[in-house]
């Protein structure tokens, strides 16, 4: 089963970005990763559940032979 994926943006600040990504390296996660696990602590059961469902399923960044 092919997953469609689309983009989703969020209007911030340039410092915003840059400490959200810092923040996100110091967790060893993407950026992406990072405001997904945010959405999924929203206290939304099924958010939760799609988004580590997401999480799980999700290939990681980087050449294949990287990972």
């Amino acid at each position: 089963m092919s997953r469609k994926i689309v983009s989703m943006q969020i209007r911030v600040t340039d410092d915003v970005r840059k400490r959200a990504k810092v923040v996100a390296k110091v967790k060893g996660l993407t950026l992406s990763e990072l405001v997904l696990k945010l959405l999924a602590n929203t206290g939304d059961k099924e958010l939760k559940n799609l988004v580590n469902k997401e999480l799980k399923e999700r290939t990681k960044p980087g050449r294949p032979w990287d990972r």
